[in-house]
C-alpha cells in the first residue's frame, strides 16, 4: 500500500495548522506584539521571535506544498511542533517562574494542560509524516 495519499493528508493538515497560526498572528498584530512581551524569555529574544515564528510558520507550509521541500518542512515542523510542546511543558509543570501568555488564537482557549496535550498530538502527526516520507 502506497503511503503517498497518507503524506499528502498529512501535509495538508499542517499546511492548514501553519496557515492558520501565522495569520492570526499576524491579523492580530497588536495583540500578538504584546503578548510576545509577556513571555518568559528575554525581551531581546522575544523582538526577534515576533517576526520570526509567523515568518517561519508561512515558509513551512510552502515548503510542504512541493515534493522537492517537503521532506525538509515535514522535519522541520516536527521540530518546531516539538519545541511548541517543550514551551507548553514548562508552563504545565511549571518550569517557568511565572505563566507564560496563551497567545495563539483558537488554542489560548484551551488551557495549559488541554493545549500540551494538542501539541503532543500535533508532533506525533508531524513525526508520521516524517516517517511515512521516509519509509
Amino acid at each position: 500500500m502506497s503511503t503517498y495519499p497518507f503524506i499528502i493528508i498529512i501535509s495538508g493538515f499542517l499546511v492548514a495548522l501553519w496557515v492558520y497560526s501565522a495569520l492570526s498572528k499576524l491579523s492580530y498584530w497588536t495583540a500578538y506584539k504584546h503578548a510576545m512581551k509577556a513571555q518568559v524569555f528575554p525581551n531581546w529574544i522575544c523582538k526577534i521571535l515576533t517576526y520570526v515564528i509567523p515568518a517561519l510558520e508561512l515558509a513551512l507550509a510552502l515548503l510542504l506544498i512541493f515534493n522537492k521541500t517537503r521532506l525538509l518542512a515535514m522535519y522541520s515542523s516536527f521540530f518546531l511542533m516539538f519545541l511548541f510542546t517543550l514551551y507548553i511543558g514548562g508552563a504545565v509543570y511549571q518550569v517557568y517562574s511565572r505563566y507564560p501568555c496563551a497567545c495563539g488564537g483558537l488554542f489560548s482557549r484551551l488551557g495549559w494542560k488541554k493545549h500540551f496535550k494538542l501539541n503532543i498530538g500535533l508532533t506525533l502527526i508531524a513525526l508520521a509524516g516524517v516517517l511515512l516520507m521516509e519509509l
